[in-house]
């Protein structure tokens, strides 16, 4: 082969290599069109078609074959599992149902339900719903409704309902409501309802959290940064509410301690009291209360109160409780500062077959009005008190 020959050669050789590459890309781009990659958290693009109907028995293995990840189905029937680009009308699976867009109408599941899109209509399973958008309608899970978007709507489950964003309509839990904005409508849980920002409505649980509260809360332990309506619980605290430190005296110990916490319509009270003695065994007392205080003038308030507390000899031995009814007055005689006083009705009810209960009076002598025995060794006996101290805010 002479020299022009192989320079003819290596030319036809150089200028192959392109034609080549593209005929071989072009191969590759109709291979990767006939295989659908498998991206259930992705959007569907516009390559997306309708079908009235399908039957699957899991993802690819069905009516709509390797394409399902591109259909939107009208009615959708999946024995074990499905995966598709959304669905218009129903939507059933024995165990999954994996969208990547839009569900509107029912999807019912054995164990979870996943769609990348929005949800509106009735979404239902066994274990958990997740929506990476918003859901309009009503969520019903065995376990979690996780939604990344607001819910408009009713969310049910048996341990916790998720949202970053707000919720409008009504969460109801067995253990936990979250919601990272605002709530207008209830959240109903067997343990905590958490709302970060604004609350229109309710929060009944065994605690509660919400920002600005216009409504009200039931449970054990209720929070809220400002409340136009009403807590009521165990203990309660407002951050702007009503909050005291009390200094107090009574009939039965001279030296008493309390911190009331809520708004005047209602709050908590929790106390301790001790006579202060050098004893072998002091006598003291711890107890809990509630109360509610109406504005009388600028300066003036009515103080309605029920209290009981445990009065003890050293250890806690026996049954030893003083129940409190108290009215009094209490007066602002400075912007943080305030005396009251009034009479109490005191009710003891007592272990009666308990030899060391401490005496009741050491410092005054009231007079004990009626005295009871009650079978399986109970008694009780009742006089008149007063109550009086300072306050500070």
């Amino acid at each position: 082969m002479n020299t022009i020959q192989k320079f003819a050669l290596l030319f036809l050789f150089l200028i192959s290599q392109p034609i080549l590459a593209q005929v071989q890309s072009a191969e590759e781009e109709v291979i990767q069109k006939k295989h659908f990659q498998f991206q259930p958290f992705t959007k569907p693009g516009a390559d997306t078609s309708y079908v009235p109907f399908q039957i699957s028995l899991v993802p690819f293995v069905g009516t709509n074959g390797s394409n399902s990840g591109n259909v939107v189905n009208g009615t959708s029937i999946n024995v074990l599992g499905g995966f598709s680009a959304g669905n218009r009308a129903f939507e059933a699976a024995g165990l999954f149902n994996l969208n990547r867009g839009n569900v509107t109408g029912v999807q019912v599941a054995g164990l979870f339900n996943q769609v990348r899109g929005t949800v509106d209509g009735v979404q239902m399973a066994g274990l958990f719903n997740s929506n990476l958008d918003s859901v309009q309608g009503v969520q019903l899970a065995g376990l979690t409704n996780f939604t990344t978007g607001k819910v408009d709507g009713v969310q049910i489950s048996g341990l916790a309902n998720f949202t970053p964003k707000s919720v409008k309509g009504v969460q109801i839990a067995g253990l936990l409501n979250f919601s990272a904005k605002d709530l207008e409508g209830s959240q109903i849980s067997g343990g905590l309802n958490f709302t970060a920002k604004n609350v229109k409505g309710s929060q009944v649980g065994l605690a509660n959290f919400g920002g600005k509260v216009e409504g009200f809360q039931l449970g054990l332990f209720n929070y809220a940064d400002s409340m136009s309506g009403v807590p009521v619980g165990l203990i309660t605290y407002v951050r702007s509410g009503y909050h005291t430190l009390e200094f107090s005296a009574n009939e039965v110990l001279p030296l008493n301690l309390a911190f009331r916490s809520g708004k005047r319509e209602f709050y908590n009270m929790l106390f301790v009291g001790f006579r202060p003695e050098i004893q072998r065994d002091v006598v003291w007392s711890f107890g809990y209360g509630v109360g509610t205080s109406p504005k009388l003038t600028d300066w003036l308030y009515l103080n309605i109160e029920a209290s009981s507390e445990q009065l003890n000899q050293g250890n806690v031995m026996a049954l030893n409780l003083i129940n409190r009814f108290y009215v009094g007055a209490e007066f602002q005689v400075a912007k943080k500062l305030a005396i009251f006083g009034g009479p109490t009705a005191n009710l003891r009810v007592y272990d009666d077959t308990y030899e060391f209960h401490p005496e009741l009076f050491q410092y005054t002598s009231p007079q004990i009005r009626n005295q009871r025995y009650y079978p399986d060794r109970v008694a009780s006996q009742f006089w008149w008190g007063f109550r009086a101290g300072l306050r500070f805010f």
